[in-house]
């Protein structure tokens, strides 16, 4: 299911990742054993999916030197933004972030005004894995790469891999690794996948491969930690042997 391609940057296997989430996504990954890939219209920074406003600039300028007038380019600028703009409606992620501890600024931001959370740390590694036991019915290529943080592409700009693993510099506190897949248009030979791309996907994967540690939030009191032994208990007891403390103190 993992597809390598020249133009992404694979982090080694052992490189340690996180995903921060709330206790009704990490229950919601507990009982269907299925990692959601989002689509990337609906992630909150806009310009995702989309190439950075200077590379934008720097078209206009090449269009307008293939001998068209300003408003020509400019029309051209604009057909080329929309096709972009098309295919980030067909893009799917999961996200997760690069890091060798916690992070209290990444417990704050995926929590919001909540403060009940877990932190999954992983592998890079073990990822990949979870995911071809999970042996998923619907096989499709997923592809894997670290983010880079920049206000301009040098080479390729219009490139899709090159487009959706970049973001603005001000993201650059999240050390992002994503998971993404390509879907296109069926009037370009595209298939309908057995679920709808506007909403995303979900993935089965093999829980106890893909969970290394589950790190209990800094802003919860002791009743959490029984809570969660009680939920695990009940649908994988194998995973209680990975809770641990968050390393944070927030007293």
């Amino acid at each position: 299911m993992i597809v390598k391609n020249e133009n992404l940057d694979i982090p080694h296997g052992n490189t340690v990742i996180w995903r921060y989430v709330g206790l009704d996504k990490f229950l919601d990954l507990l009982m269907s054993q299925e990692l959601f890939f989002t689509n990337a219209a609906k992630m909150s920074d806009k310009y995702e999916g989309l190439i950075p406003k200077r590379n934008q600039d720097y078209l206009l300028k090449s269009i307008k030197n293939e001998g068209l007038s300003r408003e020509e380019a400019e029309l051209e600028r604009q057909i080329r933004l929309q096709q972009i703009h098309s295919l980030k409606k067909l893009t799917l992620l999961n996200c997760w972030t690069i890091n060798q501890s916690e992070s209290y600024a990444l417990w704050k931001i995926y929590l919001g005004g909540s403060k009940s959370g877990i932190a999954i740390r992983t592998t890079v590694s073990k990822l990949t894995k979870a995911i071809k036991k999970g042996n998923d019915s619907f096989n499709e290529d997923i592809f894997l790469s670290k983010v880079k943080y920049t206000d301009f592409i040098k080479e390729e700009p219009e490139n899709r891999f090159n487009i959706i693993t970049t973001k603005n510099k001000f993201y650059d506190y999240e050390k992002e690794l994503r998971l993404f897949i390509f879907h296109y248009p069926l009037s370009e030979g595209g298939i309908r996948p057995p679920y709808e791309v506007s909403i995303g996907r979900r993935l089965k994967v093999d829980l106890n491969e893909l969970i290394d540690e589950i790190y209990l939030s800094p802003f919860v009191g002791k009743w959490f930690d029984k809570t969660l032994i009680e939920i695990l208990n009940k649908v994988n007891p194998s995973l209680i042997r990975k809770i641990k403390n968050s390393e944070i103190s927030d007293e």
